[in-house]
């Protein structure tokens, strides 16, 4: 096995697919004889493996395996899902005790006995991480300092629904913790309260990176993180409603901080631009994303002056802004088109999820409709993609509050499906629609859907679609030649089956009826390319 395979770890693989590679290795361990497997390659199994089914499966085998259990190349990783025996379980732990290298309690029932029965001491000498579910508030403090003698604890991550109330003694304990370098605090919802004062000299952390996941005010978090001068990641969830504070934050000076990622549903563009103007690092990186309804998040030259001044170092910028029922962003005034961002290779997209849409500025990304060597033009790069439309509305409906739109990518139309054979779109739907050039539409049901987008799109170039289930490629290509428009250049039609005989086929039928004189037809894959001047 390569080197990256040795790299893999047991956290990285979904509980399925470690369950499923498990039996499959057990199973050939069955078949073969594993006296004659090296221990290097069981060192390597076991890197998939949970520390605790490891153990219960070979240490009765024979000594060999009782002395590869224990010998130290072996790193346990403990993912604490299910437990039938407290017991059991701390017996197992007391004879691999300094061999786990990761634990990641996820038993609610019985998180606070686990803990509490749990022994931490120095000869826990090779845990680095830590996973802890749901502990209560009464267990926290004496858990947290009883992790302080660990000599190589670098990662602590606690998610909790209780109630915590004042976080000051916890965030002292976590900042004492001598050898932490990535720490994260979710408590889902619960309302708390920080007053920690300003850190002195010696009461530094050496976390470098912090993911704060909960209530806190402003001038809160100034204070928290001057606990953390080497902070060089800062993850921020924003919950608090009426957070006045920001306006008196006081500037956070951290020399080596890169890199924010910040999700708020209640702070206005103005208040947010306060709060970057009152950090004092070199940002090479800045990922918001924003659940309120402030349009001016999508103003790109409020953004693009924000960056100019406060953010001069920035490489990588993404922002995502959501907003409940119908649009009220005209992409007039505040387009992401202008060379700052086309520069910078930053396109926005958009994405309706029926109720909630959501607009996206991030690095541009391979689209659909782009194969082969063709040129990439940014200014016409915006996508819309809908995933989930309103149930019930009229099909026009879709693009009465659509403006500006190049390309539109949609996995259905079947709600519409019902108003394909009453009365098409109307002027101000179609009007709307008339610049999208390039269609790509996932999961097509009928025949009808692919007219209603012909109609309503008639400047449309290139038609991405799969063909119809139980419908052979030759007559889907008639259908669809009966209603193509005067601009339709390209097709890309996805067939489940398509080979190189099917290609032959489709180029002797355009031949014989004469369908197109002046083309090209090739496969990539399952999709077959036909394109025509």
């Amino acid at each position: 096995m390569d080197h990256m395979k040795r790299q893999l770890s047991f956290n990285q693989l979904s509980e399925e697919n470690t369950k499923k590679l498990r039996n499959e290795l057990l199973d050939e361990l069955r078949v073969s004889s594993i006296e004659n497997l090296s221990n290097e390659l069981f060192h390597e199994i076991f890197d998939y493996l949970d520390g605790i089914d490891i153990y219960e499966a070979f240490s009765n085998i024979n000594y060999r395996f009782q002395q590869l259990l224990t010998s130290s190349p072996v790193r346990y990783k403990i993912e604490l899902i299910y437990i039938s025996s407290t017991e059991r379980f701390m017996f197992i732990c007391q004879q691999i005790k300094h061999q786990i290298y990761s634990i990641n309690f996820q038993i609610p029932a019985h998180i606070d006995q686990l803990l509490t029965s749990f022994i931490i001491d120095s000869s826990l000498n090779r845990l680095q991480s830590l996973v802890i579910e749901d502990i209560q508030s009464d267990t926290i403090l004496s858990f947290l300092i009883a992790l302080k003698c660990l000599p190589r604890l670098f990662s602590l991550d606690i998610r909790t629904m209780h109630i915590m109330g004042n976080l000051n003694d916890i965030y002292r304990s976590i900042f004492a913790l001598p050898t932490l370098k990535y720490n994260k605090l979710h408590l889902y919802g619960n309302e708390c309260s920080i007053s920690i004062p300003l850190a002195t000299g010696i009461q530094f952390s050496t976390i470098e990176y912090l993911e704060i996941a909960h209530y806190y005010a402003f001038d809160e978090l100034s204070d928290l993180i001057s606990y953390t001068p080497k902070l060089r990641r800062l993850n921020l969830s924003h919950i608090n409603q009426d957070d006045s504070t920001i306006e008196t934050m006081s500037p956070i000076n951290l020399e080596n901080l890169t890199s924010i990622s910040m999700y708020t549903n209640h702070i206005n563009f103005d208040e947010f631009e306060t709060f970057i103007q009152n950090i004092y690092s070199e940002l090479k990186t800045l990922h918001v994303t924003f659940s309120c309804q402030d349009i001016t998040f999508l103003d790109a030259y409020r953004w693009e002056k924000l960056i100019l001044q406060y953010l001069s170092e920035l490489k990588k910028f993404s922002l995502k802004y959501y907003e409940n029922g119908h649009s009220k962003y005209s992409g007039e005034r505040t387009q992401f088109n202008s060379s700052f961002w086309i520069e910078r290779k930053l396109i926005m997209n958009m994405e309706i999820n029926e109720y909630k849409i959501l607009y996206l500025v991030s690095s541009y990304r391979k689209r659909w409709y782009e194969y082969k060597n063709c040129t990439v033009d940014y200014l016409e790069s915006t996508q819309l993609t809908i995933n989930y439309v309103f149930d019930g509305e009229p099909a026009d409906c879709l693009f009465m509050y659509i403006k500006n739109l190049i390309t539109l990518k949609i996995n259905s139309l079947s709600f519409y499906r019902s108003f394909f054979k009453e009365e098409f779109p109307t002027t101000c739907s179609i009007e709307h629609a008339s610049k999208i050039k390039k269609v790509y539409i996932e999961n097509t049901q009928t025949i009808e859907e692919i007219y209603f987008l012909l109609y309503i799109c008639p400047h449309m170039e290139f038609l991405n679609l799969q063909c119809l289930h139980g419908t052979t490629i030759e007559l889907f290509l008639r259908d669809i030649w009966n209603k193509i428009n005067k601009d339709l250049r390209l097709l890309c039609i996805y067939v489940a089956k398509a080979d190189d005989n099917m290609i032959k086929r489709l180029s002797t039928m355009i031949d014989n009826e004469k369908l197109l004189s002046n083309y090209t037809i090739h496969r990539e894959l399952n999709n077959i390319y036909l394109q025509w001047k």
